[in-house]
């Protein structure tokens, strides 16, 4: 599975959504997703995280919370 696959099959837009929310370059998340298997699983995890926290909130606040 190539890391834009798999960041999809966590539920990320793609690889440029971890690119966008970790700040790391495209290029240290393939290698991470080579070389550091567990760790790029993580950060993805992670992202994804970010993101439902993120959508959460904007819920909240939208709803007067």
């Amino acid at each position: 599975m190539t890391p834009s696959e798999q960041c999809k099959a966590a539920g990320l837009t793609g690889l440029a959504e971890l690119v966008r929310t970790t700040g790391e370059s495209k290029q240290t998340l393939i290698n991470w997703h080579r070389n550091k298997p567990q760790l790029f699983k993580i950060v993805v995890s992670g992202a994804l995280m970010h993101r439902i926290r993120e959508a959460t909130q904007s819920i909240i606040e939208a709803n007067g919370g």
